[in-house]
């Protein structure tokens, strides 16, 4: 009986958290190009290997069961997008400095806030 509601209860949170990771991976795609939630939805469901639809009933929670491998791939592409925005914000931190931006600047400022906030989603130290 406490086994059933263990793994019910890890079921759900392997829910919430592939929910997660999914909604972030379409609203950064979305911002990224600067096209519609729904076609960031399309773009990333091909890339992690599904279909749209089935990417859907994993957003709105229709799939009740987390498969591993598409839960390895939500996570291998969420890492990689986050790796990348890193890679952008270092370099607009960078292109700031050198024309000789000051740290008050409100872009500079947003760039490192923004790199800060990517840098702990992936649990670096620099």
């Amino acid at each position: 009986m406490q086994e059933d509601f263990r793994q019910m209860n890890s079921a759900a949170s392997d829910m919430e958290m592939l929910n997660e990771m999914a909604r972030s991976l379409e609203r950064s795609e979305a911002r990224r190009i600067g096209t519609t939630l729904t076609q960031a939805r399309k773009m990333v469901a091909r890339r992690i290997g599904l279909t749209a639809a089935a990417f859907e009933n994993f957003l709105y929670q229709r799939t009740k069961v987390v498969p591993n491998w598409v839960m390895g791939r939500v996570r291998a592409e969420l890492i990689s997008v986050l790796q990348l925005e890193v890679q952008k914000l270092e370099h607009e931190i960078q292109l700031h400095k050198q024309i000789g931006s000051d740290y008050r600047d409100d872009a500079l400022a947003s760039a490192e806030t923004q790199l800060e906030a990517a840098r702990k989603l992936l649990g670096e130290k620099k």
